[in-house]
């Protein structure tokens, strides 16, 4: 007899028949279980002194009470899904490229995680993570995201388009000239856009972009003297037709009392 001590939403779960399994990995060394939705940690209590009684109806109608003794029982807690891409994806560059890397499908990339089909999407979504014309998955570093981004932005500055209405084809090829392919060019664009239209045009994140650039810039400079220095560098970062607030940069930038401006601690902001 094995118990299972839970709560009340796996129960749930269990109830409406959904898609219930353990899952394991060699990227970890315990196993989860998963619902189409969350992830539950699956954790051994051990116990020398347990006793089971259920009431219930015997064979021929007699009722009675079954007597049995547990050495140790499930629990299940609720927990974060164990996600790594880093470890899990190849990293898109060059040398990876050139050599005909295959990257892993979907499919794949859920073996290798602990964690529902509902929160792998959403941590997807919410990665820099490239997907080719097969399906296959890469990892992609921030610092070829923003090398990508400053070829972007530059040819946005010298063909004049408006941030509002940028062809995404015809700037994905310009841009894919200066060092990219036009499959980081591409995923780049539509990262940093508010929407896609139908006819193929992108509403650029100007916020987004500008908070992106903003943490570059402190890469190579921890302290500003002030507001109007920082808004200056930000400035020549990005086309003439992008003029950056200083509001576009709550939450991501602190500045003392004496006017010194640095990276907030918190980098998670986007």
């Amino acid at each position: 007899m094995k118990l299972l001590e839970s709560d009340q939403s796996l129960l749930e779960t269990l109830g409406q028949n959904l898609e219930v399994q353990f899952v394991s990995n060699s990227n970890a060394s315990d196993t989860v279980l998963c619902t189409p939705t969350e992830t539950f940690k699956v954790t051994k209590v051990e116990s020398s002194n347990s006793t089971l009684l259920a009431a219930g109806c015997l064979v021929g109608g007699t009722s009675g009470i079954i007597r049995s003794a547990v050495k140790f029982h499930w629990e299940i807690c609720r927990t974060t899904p164990r996600i790594d891409f880093r470890l899990s994806l190849p990293v898109y560059s060059d040398e990876n490229m050139s050599v005909g890397v295959v990257a892993p499908s979907l499919t794949q990339v859920q073996s290798h995680s602990q964690a529902s089909r509902a929160e792998l999407e959403r941590t997807l979504q919410r990665s820099t993570i490239l997907v080719n014309e097969t399906g296959g998955h890469f990892y992609l570093k921030e610092t070829t995201l923003h090398q990508c981004l400053d070829q972007i932005l530059m040819v946005i500055s010298l063909k004049g388009w408006p941030p509002s209405a940028i062809p995404l084809k015809a700037c994905a090829e310009d841009a894919a000239k200066h060092g990219s392919d036009i499959i980081l060019t591409t995923y780049c664009l539509k990262h940093f856009a508010l929407f896609l239209s139908p006819s193929g045009k992108v509403n650029l994140d100007v916020r987004r972009v500008a908070r992106t650039l903003t943490r570059s810039l402190f890469v190579t400079k921890e302290i500003y003297e002030s507001t109007r220095d920082l808004m200056n560098d930000l400035h020549d970062c990005l086309p003439a037709q992008i003029e950056p607030a200083i509001s576009w940069l709550d939450g991501i930038i602190t500045v003392s009392v004496n006017g010194e401006v640095s990276l907030a601690t918190d980098k998670g902001c986007t």
